[in-house]
């Protein structure tokens, strides 16, 4: 069973964790110590190197400054005279200075002037091509990101094909350190053998330093390394143990791993012995075999062949689904505690079956019931609206044509129409045809039939969404109509009723809205409420109910006194705008 393996398991690495800690107090209490002050000499050599090249960066940027701040340069960035560059930009001015490259940007960093020199073999560079061609796009927006071009200012360490540089630029400005900048100065210096050799030799430390690219194939370095924090030492030991090696990761001036720092040391001290131990390993082996056997006899004798029973008569009651049969587990234990839980279990469930049962019965019988006193009442309001449409027929044809009476005979054989109407509609609605199932409507159409069976007299009626089609419950053209509906009845100076669309934010916005007296700020919540005053609330608590069957949402933002305004939001996907 998995328990038994559990156990086993867990014995096993109980045993292992204590023979290890046995094994660390008695024979490695000084090992941490070393270990610790070993990786602790060897990150700070390698952090060393880390800040000769800082010192480097920030004399680097001295001399860029200088150069930069200089009325000379600025006029030659201005009206690029060759004096400038036959007077200043010498070899010897690269000798002397310990640099490679000097570059001239203009503000939109196209280069305008520049210059390589190798100030050891004495010979002219290249221009990197990647400083030549668009420099703007990556190194140039970096400074751009301050707020003043004029303070604008970078310097670090770039990966090239031509190797790692190290460089500064700074806006060229006046010697006064005045705008408005003129463009940019790049400086910049390869940190090549001689460099590197250098910079061993000021930190006493054999130095390697390599592109963050090659250093995976150079030196083995793991890719958990190049994405270490800048700044923070990796230690590792050879597979001699006689070496121990940090590395370094130098980010580059885009944050991304340009370089790895490499410095190899002797190691000062080397492994203790460990043959002493093995005598204590084969104890503590002996010990755990012993330990596993006792232990699995225990389990299986007392614990897991009960387990199994419990387990069984489980399985049992699950395939057959009688959750009147009961484990009833014999003993005093964990588990025969456990085993009258799940029988106490299982009787609440038997009970709530049983309820849940009795309840689905109750509601069917009231909801037959209910079917039963609707169909009883349709058909008498039926029979009634029946009489009502004769006894208009005969009124309209005992009185002539002309008779002042006749609109009325009219207006009570159209409500006697929409009355049948209606009581039809429901009826097919609670039979469940396909007139109660949600569908597409064409917002234009259903609103223009609804506003043509209702008495608007003199209100102007504005229908604005295009070929709008929303997938809704057939209730929705109730809930227009009662929005209708009240706006007659209750904005009290109603002359027009808009209903537009618009789309926001990934869902569709249907709006419904009038000119008369509005909804107070204190009613714009409580007028959906069942029950709500002068027979709105209904209409409106069953218009929001509605709507939410396809998720569509009914709330009112008009502005008191300039008119009712409901918003109807459709979510993506219920409602679409047919072309053409």
């Amino acid at each position: 069973m998995q328990v038994r393996r559990t156990v086993v398991y867990t014995i096993l690495i109980l045993l292992l964790a204590i023979a290890a800690a046995i094994f660390a107090g008695m024979h490695f209490m000084m090992i941490p110590a070393i270990a610790h002050i070993e990786s602790r000499e060897a990150s700070n050599s390698v952090l060393r190197t880390v800040g000769m090249v800082e010192n480097e960066l920030g004399s680097l940027e001295g001399t860029a400054i200088d150069w930069s701040q200089w009325d000379d340069t600025y006029f030659f960035a201005t009206d690029r005279n060759g004096e400038y560059v036959k007077n200043n930009l010498m070899d010897k001015t690269f000798t002397s200075l310990q640099l490679n490259l000097m570059l001239y940007y203009d503000l939109n960093g196209t280069l305008f002037y520049g210059k390589g020199y190798d100030y050891l073999e004495f010979e002219r560079l290249e221009i990197p091509q990647a400083l030549a061609v668009n420099p703007a796009g990556d190194i140039l927006d970096e400074i751009r990101r301050n707020e003043r071009v004029e303070d604008a200012s970078i310097r670090g360490i770039i990966s090239l094909p031509e190797g790692l540089l190290l460089l500064s630029i700074n806006p060229i400005l006046k010697s006064d350190s005045t705008g408005p900048a003129a463009g940019y100065l790049c400086i910049g210096r390869y940190l090549g053998d001689a460099e590197v050799a250098k910079i061993a030799q000021l930190t006493s430390t054999d130095l390697s330093v390599i592109s963050a690219a090659d250093a995976g194939t150079a030196w083995g370095v793991m890719h958990e390394t190049l994405s270490t924090q800048e700044g923070s030492a990796i230690v590792r030991i050879s597979p001699e143990g006689n070496t121990i090696t940090s590395f370094v990761v130098i980010d580059d001036i885009h944050g991304v791993p340009a370089a790895v720092f490499r410095v190899d040391s002797p190691r000062t001290t080397h492994q203790i012995a460990m043959e002493s131990l093995l005598l204590f390993l084969y104890l503590v082996a002996a010990i755990g075999c012993i330990s596993v056997l006792f232990v699995i006899y225990i389990l299986d004798h007392r614990f897991l062949k009960r387990l199994s029973l419990l387990e069984k008569k489980m399985e049992e009651i699950a395939d057959r689904q009688d959750f009147s049969a009961r484990t009833r587990l014999s003993g005093d234990d964990e588990l025969s505690s456990l085993s009258a839980k799940i029988d106490h279990t299982l009787d609440a469930l038997e009970e709530h079956i049983n309820a849940e049962r009795a309840a689905v019965e109750s509601a069917r019988i009231a909801n037959e019931k209910l079917t039963l006193l609707s169909k009883i009442t349709r058909h008498d309001i039926l029979n009634q609206v029946t009489v009502i449409r004769g006894f208009a027929d005969l009124s309209r044809d005992a009185l002539a044509s002309d008779s002042p009476a006749n609109p009325f005979i009219d207006r009570i054989s159209s409500a006697s129409a929409a009355i049948e109407e209606q009581l039809a509609f429901t009826r097919e609605y609670e039979l469940g045809g396909d007139h109660a199932k949600p569908a597409w409507f064409n917002i234009r159409d259903l609103a223009t039939g609804i506003v043509r069976t209702m008495p608007l007299c003199e209100i102007d009626v504005d229908i604005d969404t295009g070929d709008l089609e929303i997938y809704s419950d057939p209730l929705l053209e109730r809930v227009i109509f009662n929005l209708v509906d009240n706006s007659l009845g209750h904005g009290e100076k109603v002359t027009t009723i808009r209903l537009r669309f618009y789309e926001e934010e990934g869902s569709g916005v249907l709006v419904y809205e009038d000119n008369g007296v509005g909804i107070p700020y204190h009613q714009k919540e409580i007028i959906f409420e069942q029950g709500f005053g002068r027979h709105r609330g209904l209409g409106l608590f069953l218009a929001k109910g509605v709507l939410s069957v396809t998720g569509i949402t009914l709330k009112e933002t008009g502005v008191p006194g300039e008119g009712a305004r409901f918003e109807m939001r459709v979510p993506k996907g219920l409602f679409r705008l047919k072309q053409g």
